[in-house]
């Protein structure tokens, strides 16, 4: 990744917040291209199947489960085994960020209405994929195999300073932000974690989780020479079904902040148990 790229995505990190509401109104073409070249220049330290598909969505049409459709959106595409949608999450997530910096309003949609989405991108909401949603939204109520549309993203302007209750209750909640300390594996090693390891994981609690639930556990090895992230095993949240999208958010805040210090980062991400497990070698 260029150098400026990670400057950029690292100043976006605590300007970034979910907006749900935006005016009836297309982006211009050029800002829709940076996106995309964005994404076709982007470089990772691991291989990944994820593809970007974007789509205009009609007015008036509720394509998300919580608003009317805004414009412009894409979608997230990847297979659905645990570490693919982990890697939608890391990859995602540095798009958002990129979206941010250039002043975009946008937000994750893990849930979306599966037959409107069907309108716009071909072949994703056969009769049996909607059967296998959540009451029609999203892809699955399981991982299951076959590609799919992970999750989704608008883009826009914002419609002012409209919020519904439930934007209210998501940005006090999302304003509390747990004490390090617990979200490490072992809290005790609190004071003994160095102040740039420290700083590198203070941008990680900033990325975005269902419902603020913040299910992130950090966790070292070698003398802090590798950096873990993970839920919990046996995790389960009340009503997102796929956590381990959440988490490569978070492991996506975590390399740019290595790499804003300069670290040369092998990084490796696995299935472990029922998660996907992220590894930072330093």
């Amino acid at each position: 990744m260029h150098k400026e790229w990670c400057l950029q995505l690292v100043k976006a990190i605590p300007m970034r917040h979910s907006v749900r509401t935006y005016l009836p109104e297309a982006l211009p073409k050029e800002v829709l291209e940076q996106i995309d070249n964005f994404f076709n220049e982007l470089s990772v330290p691991f291989s990944h199947d994820t593809k970007l598909q974007m789509f205009q969505a009609e007015p008036g049409k509720k394509l998300y489960n919580n608003g009317v459709n805004p414009v412009d959106n894409l979608a997230l595409m990847s297979q659905t085994d645990l570490v693919s949608i982990s890697k939608t999450g890391f990859v995602g997530e540095l798009i958002m960020l990129y979206a941010v910096s250039l002043g975009l309003p946008t937000c994750w949609f893990g849930h979306y209405k599966l037959s409107e989405v069907g309108r716009y991108i071909p072949n994703i909401s056969t009769t049996d994929r909607i059967k296998e949603s959540t009451m029609g939204y999203g892809y699955g109520k399981q991982v299951d195999v076959g590609e799919r549309a992970i999750c989704c993203m608008p883009f826009g302007y914002k419609e002012g300073n409209a919020k519904r209750l439930v934007d209210y209750v998501a940005g006090k909640n999302g304003a509390k932000r747990k004490p390090l300390e617990d979200l490490l594996e072992n809290p005790g090693l609190i004071e003994s974690v160095p102040s740039n390891i420290k700083e590198v994981l203070e941008l990680a609690k900033l990325a975005p989780s269902a419902a603020n639930s913040q299910m992130w556990r950090f966790g070292f090895n070698n003398d802090f020479k590798a950096i873990t992230v993970a839920k919990p095993v046996g995790y389960k949240h009340f009503k997102w079904k796929h956590p381990d999208v959440d988490i490569g958010m978070c492991a996506a805040h975590i390399w740019l902040g290595l790499l804003e210090k300069g670290y040369e980062t092998k990084v490796v991400v696995e299935r472990d148990a029922d998660r996907a497990f992220w590894s930072f070698y330093l």
